[in-house]
């Protein structure tokens, strides 16, 4: 309700965790100039709302937010918006828009000061949810992207697309616009799934508008959330400028809590968790901000054995599956040149409905042997991250080693799987194959 999440505020203002925050009633019609004020329901702000500091640290973005969402004909559901800088204790902006229980809409935005990522996340899942508790078990070291290539493979994403953005004078939201329309196999396209073309339009509308946003351009290594639900789906943007990486993405469901727990909290850790002092040079992820340099390598120094055993897993396990997947591919090419061979053979056509179906069989196989690619790739850039011949490494902890231990085992049951497909498919088309000499003798 309402009311609990301005009572949740007040409390978090008063005790310094959100330094301000607004909650405004959005009018029926049009967005005129100063709505969030004259629908003002309850706020908590250092001085006056005018302010300069209020309006473009708050107001304003909130104001941008409710008119990105009218523009994406946002209607019944909600609308979520975290900008903030790298690191766990950085300060974060958030802008929730949601239908209240007297079916008004809402618009609610508050600055997060002393309040831990997790915490956060949680706390906006309660306000999301209206539960009265949200407690997340989650692997802080999980890739999100990878969690998006896990969930496309169990059919839980429609469409993804992960882009990896341009550095230097090249405008990004033109660059994406032109990748878009003629360049979907360029090596920056990091992951992708379904269909790209069919969210081209999200992409590109949620691009402008965050690279139009001043705070965000005025935000050092900014990382973004853009989330709507709608009524059968949750639809996401992530932003991670520290990795120069943009993701898309539609999920098919609209648990929040587990989106917000699965995607949004793991983009935050794995955006290089550092010291809060950011020493130049080589960076060490570490479990408490503050550390001086010194007492990182120590610590380095002393988990250097374990560490390199670990890796030594990870490569191994890494290139087993690679060599598996080498031949499925390759095996792949030539069943595809021998259905080929099938449909155009003309004087065939009493088998076109079966012709049909191989090929429809294939493509389902080559869009679960992507994945797995995909997979593949991500996991190779996660060895980059722990591994470097010319610098000092990352200490492994147990849970990254199972949670990489547990990617692993999501790729060898797609491999096997495929691997039973294609020995079916191959059969099949052997089949026809034999039919087919067999036809032609009778002629």
């Amino acid at each position: 309700m309402l009311e609990d999440i301005e009572t949740r505020l007040q409390a978090m203002y008063h005790s310094k965790l959100v330094s301000a925050y607004i909650v405004s009633r959005l009018p029926a019609g049009l967005l005129t100039t100063g709505w969030v004020e004259q629908g003002l329901l309850s706020k908590g702000v250092p001085g006056n709302l005018q302010d300069k500091k209020n309006q473009e640290t708050l107001v304003i973005p909130m104001d941008r937010f409710t008119r990105l969402a009218r523009e994406y004909k946002y209607q019944d559901s909600l609308g979520l918006f975290i900008l903030g800088e790298q690191g766990m204790n950085r300060s974060k902006l958030i802008t929730i828009i949601k239908s209240s229980k007297s079916n008004s809409i809402e618009a609610i935005g508050f600055r997060s000061d002393r309040i831990q990522t997790p915490e956060l996340i949680n706390t906006i899942s309660r306000f999301l949810s209206e539960k009265s508790e949200a407690v997340f078990d989650n692997d802080s070291n999980l890739d999100y992207v990878e969690e998006l290539l896990n969930a496309a493979a169990d059919g839980a994403v429609r469409h993804l697309l992960s882009l990896s953005l341009p550095s230097g004078k090249q405008k990004t939201a033109g660059w994406i616009q032109k990748l878009l329309k003629t360049d979907l196999k360029s090596k920056a396209v990091l992951a992708q799934y379904g269909h790209p073309h069919e969210i081209s339009l999200t992409i590109l509308l949620f691009s402008r508008w965050l690279l139009g946003l001043d705070i965000f351009k005025k935000t050092k290594n900014a990382i973004a959330t853009i989330l709507f639900v709608l009524p059968s789906q949750i639809v996401l943007c992530f932003w991670d400028s520290p990795q120069n990486l943009a993701t898309f993405a539609i999920v098919e469901e609209t648990d929040i809590e587990r989106v917000l727990r699965n995607y949004t909290l793991p983009l935050w850790y794995t955006s290089c968790v550092v010291t809060e002092d950011e020493p130049k040079g080589p960076k060490v992820v570490i479990e408490k901000p503050k550390k001086k340099e010194s007492q990182i390598k120590k610590r380095v120094s002393d988990t250097i054995t374990t560490d390199n055993q670990s890796i030594s897993i990870v490569k191994t396990r890494l290139e087993e599956l690679i060599t598996r997947l080498s031949p499925l591919i390759s095996h792949l090419d030539i069943l595809e040149k021998r259905i080929t061979n099938i449909i155009k053979d003309t004087r065939f056509q009493s088998l076109s409905e079966s012709s049909e179906n191989i090929t429809e069989e294939l493509r389902s196989i080559k869009n679960e042997t992507k994945i797995i690619e995909d997979i593949s790739a991500r996991l190779r850039q996660m060895e980059k991250q722990f591994v470097s011949s010319d610098s000092v490494r990352s200490p492994l902890s147990p849970d990254e080693i199972q949670g990489i231990a547990s990617k692993m085992s999501v790729l060898r049951e797609l491999i096997d799987k495929i691997e039973v497909k294609i020995d079916q498919l191959d059969s099949r088309v052997t089949e026809i194959e034999t039919l087919r000499f067999k036809h032609r003798t009778k002629r």
